[in-house]
């Protein structure tokens, strides 16, 4: 990868800010298989060799030089927090973004969102509306820093600190993708090299797998248990791991509503985890879209880091409006230690330039309106709703399949992970495809959710959108008898 901006070859020296000094980790070649070295903790240790070297250059490297009393010809902005972009300049010493194209030429003079009402109050009260215009609508229309909306990154860095209870020290950002997915992809190059090995909890979000079979990363399984990624699990994994073969340094979990599990990792078990990751040196990244969806919000990893390690930046937190605002608007924001979100944000600049700066924009509107605390009370009747979804889904599966499954009852998130060991089933692909198929019934079939496409007893069910009055019911119904009629298959009755 060269210059994002002219395809020129990458530096011979590696950028000062990205550089990685005295890089001595044993967790990259390292052989011992009890506790790490210690060394002093540095987030860039982490950085694969290509985020060390690669860096944003050309004109967006400029672009942070650009302040009142320069004449800048650049060709994108660089912040909004300098200057109103709807004027063109009119005199010497205000920004002339020569490349930029002319805010006239957009044929939008507002925006304006008719709000529905809140969750669970009637429709036929007031509605708000919410309009973006003047300079937050050029800006959002307008190229914009790889990392988003500088209105929206601070509202962000407010945001979770004070829903994380966490100091803004300086020490940590966030970055803007378009939703989570974009932003754990770019991530993981950031964090992979080609080859390495990586630990990912099991079953694992089925969206993880392809970039990572891209980078040819070996996902290391650590199987979960009712209460989430299993702290045994885990250290039984390390401490075994084979003499003089190049350690992970990095483990994927999805610890609230997990997708597919539906586990919840409590605060303890958190902690538990924290421990061992501290012990072998190891990154967390917490994909967290469910967050919101517990009726009581349990402590993050990243807000618990510093109960068992001496400074921030050891876990990486990916955060997703899909669930709450929009899946459409196709936003979402990655926090961690600013050396890693930087990287990221160089990923940004070379691949897409920045995330939409209109679906910033709404967000960003919607979220001044609200405010935290009412970002944070929608967030409670989603949950609610989704609580309220699942308790009826739930109540129809144990009508017809105590006795065939069983699963762990989530308390946030959109899914039932059926396991049909108690009916005799090992395969559930095999039943999906066809004794279930063929009743006219579908779930996943759990191997979607291991890297390794292993045989699974686990069927994953979504209650998020299904007819709760009529589907369900036929549905489950449906399913029952698929499993009777594989169990008479396989001569179990």
């Amino acid at each position: 990868m060269g210059d994002i901006e002219t395809g020129a070859p990458l530096p011979t020296e590696t950028h000062p800010y990205l550089a990685t000094k005295n890089a001595t980790m044993t967790n990259g070649n390292g052989t011992s298989n009890g506790e790490i070295a210690k060394k002093s903790y540095s987030p860039k240790d982490f950085l694969s060799d290509r985020a060390k070297v690669t860096q944003i250059d050309g004109i967006r490297g400029l672009m942070a030089h650009e302040h009142p009393g320069i004449v800048s010809f650049l060709y994108v902005l660089a912040s909004a927090a300098f200057f109103s972009p709807r004027p063109l300049p009119a005199h010497p010493g205000q920004h002339v973004l020569a490349g930029r194209p002319n805010p006239t030429t957009f044929p939008f003079s507002s925006i304006t969102l008719n709000l529905k009402s809140p969750l669970g109050e009637s429709s036929s009260e007031k509605q708000d509306s919410i309009t973006i215009e003047t300079e937050d609508l050029d800006v959002a229309l307008q190229y914009s820093p790889s990392p988003g909306l500088k209105k929206l990154v601070d509202w962000a860095v407010d945001f979770q600190s004070y829903a994380h209870n966490k100091k803004n020290d300086g020490s940590w950002t966030v970055s803007f993708g378009s939703g989570s997915q974009d932003l754990m992809s770019k991530a993981f190059n950031v964090l992979l090299n080609p080859g390495d090995p990586i630990l990912i909890e099991t079953p694992v979000y089925a969206g993880v797998i392809p970039p990572l079979r891209l980078l040819a990363a070996e996902m290391i399984e650590v199987d979960v248990d009712d209460k989430g990624l299993s702290a045994v699990n885990l250290e039984r994994v390390l401490s075994s791991w084979p003499e003089g073969k190049k350690r992970p340094r990095v483990i994927y979990t999805s610890p609230i509503g997990s997708n597919p599990s539906g586990c919840s990792a409590s605060r303890a078990r958190k902690l538990e985890v924290l421990q061992v990751c501290k012990k072998y040196n190891v990154l967390i990244f917490e994909d967290d879209p469910y967050y919101y969806l517990a009726t009581e919000l349990i402590p993050s990893y990243f807000e618990l880091e510093t109960e068992v390690y001496p400074e921030s930046g050891h876990v990486i937190r990916f955060d997703s409006f899909s669930k709450l605002l929009s899946a459409g608007l196709r936003l979402g924001f990655a926090t961690g230690p600013k050396e890693i979100t930087h990287a990221i944000d160089v990923v940004t600049a070379g691949a897409n330039l920045h995330t939409s700066g209109v679906s910033q924009g709404v967000t960003l509107r919607l979220m001044q309106h609200w405010g935290i605390e009412g970002f944070l009370a929608h967030g409670r009747a989603v949950a609610k709703l989704y609580a309220e979804r699942r308790a009826e889904f739930e109540a129809v599966a144990h009508k017809y399949l105590d006795g065939l499954a069983t699963w762990v009852s989530p308390v946030a998130g959109m899914f039932l992970w059926l396991d049909l060991t108690p009916a005799g089933i090992e395969d559930s692909y095999d039943l999906i495809r066809h004794e279930a198929l063929a009743k006219g019934v579908l779930g996943v079939p759990g191997m979607a959710f291991y890297p390794t496409g292993r045989k699974s007893p686990n069927v994953r069910l979504s209650f998020s959108v299904v007819d709760l009055e009529q589907d369900t019911e036929l549905g489950f119904q449906r399913l029952a008898e698929a499993i009777q009629d594989k169990r008479k298959a396989l001569g179990i009755v």
